[in-house]
C-alpha cells in the first residue's frame, strides 16, 4: 500500500526507536507556536531537526522524504500558560498558531493537521468559533506552503455538533484542505472527542468531484475498490480484497 504509517508516540520515543532499528515511516509530534509552549511537550527545534534527521536517514519516504507528522491546534499557548508577549500581554491565538507552521515548515513535513476542536469550549466555545478556526489554520498553512489538514472535532462539552462538523468539511473541501482526519464512525475513543467518519470523506470527494491521491487512487483500481473516476465501489465485507491481504501477513 503506498504509504506511510505513524504511530502517535512522543518524538523521543520515535528516535530510540529508530536507533533500535525499528522501522518507523513517520515521526509524530504536536507543535506549537512559543519556545515556552514547545518546551511544555518537552521539545525544541533541535530535537525536532534531530528526529528529521533521524527518520530521513532510515530511507522509507514513499514519494521524496517528507517524514515528519506534526500536529497543532489553536490554544496549545494558552493552554500551557505561553501565550504572553511583549510586557506580558496575551497573543493573538491566530498568530500563534500561524507561528506554529513556521516551525512546521522547517522540518520539510509530510503532513500537517491542526486539531480544530480539541481543546473545547475553553478556548473555541461553539460550532461557529470551530469553523471559523478551522478556516483560519487552512488559510495560514497554505499561506506558508504546508500540505495542510484539519481533524475537523470538537469535544461533548462544547456548545457544537455533527451538522457543524459536516459544514466545516465541506466548506474545507471547497477551500481545498489537502486532508482529513477520519476515524471509525466518527468517535474518537482515544481522545474522547467527534471527529469525521471514513464515510465524510467519502462524501465529500463524490460531492465536490475531488479524487483521492494519485498513487493511492492507482492501488485502489488495482485491488477493485475503485471505479475510473476514483469513487470506491460497494464491497461485500466477506470477499473484499482487504481480507486477503490481512491473511497474508
Amino acid at each position: 500500500i503506498p504509504m506511510q504509517s505513524c504511530v502517535l508516540s512522543h518524538v523521543t520515543t520515535t528516535m530510540a526507536l529508530i536507533e533500535k532499528g525499528v522501522p518507523v515511516d513517520l515521526v509524530f509530534q504536536s507543535i506549537a507556536g512559543t519556545e515556552g509552549a514547545n518546551r511544555s511537550f518537552g521539545i525544541d527545534i533541535a530535537t525536532l531537526r534531530e528526529a528529521n534527521d533521524a527518520a530521513r536517514s532510515l530511507r522509507r519516504g514513499t514519494v521524496g522524504d517528507n517524514v515528519m507528522y506534526l500536529e497543532t491546534g489553536q490554544g496549545s499557548a494558552l493552554s500551557s500558560n505561553a501565550h504572553l508577549g511583549t510586557g506580558g500581554k496575551p497573543v493573538d491565538q491566530q498568530t500563534l498558531e500561524a507561528r506554529a507552521y513556521a516551525v512546521a515548515r522547517v522540518l520539510e513535513p509530510l503532513l500537517v493537521n491542526t486539531v480544530v476542536g480539541f481543546i473545547g469550549p475553553e478556548y473555541l466555545y461553539d460550532g461557529k468559533q470551530i469553523i471559523r478556526a478551522g478556516l483560519e489554520d487552512h488559510f495560514c498553512g497554505k499561506l506558508l506552503g504546508l500540505p495542510m489538514g484539519v481533524d475537523v472535532c470538537y469535544t461533548n462539552h462544547a456548545e457544537a455538533d455533527q451538522d457543524d462538523m459536516d459544514a466545516l468539511l465541506t466548506l474545507l473541501g471547497v477551500a481545498g484542505a489537502a486532508f482529513v482526519i477520519a476515524v471509525p464512525g466518527a468517535d474518537d475513543i482515544m481522545l474522547g472527542y467527534q471527529s469525521l467518519s471514513f464515510h465524510d470523506a467519502l462524501y465529500v470527494r463524490q460531492a465536490l468531484g475531488l479524487r483521492p491521491a494519485p498513487e493511492f487512487e492507482a492501488w485502489l483500481a488495482g485491488l477493485g475498490m475503485a471505479d475510473a473516476d476514483g469513487r470506491i465501489l460497494p464491497v461485500d465485507p466477506a470477499t473484499s480484497p482487504l481480507r486477503s491481504l490481512a491473511a497474508a501477513r
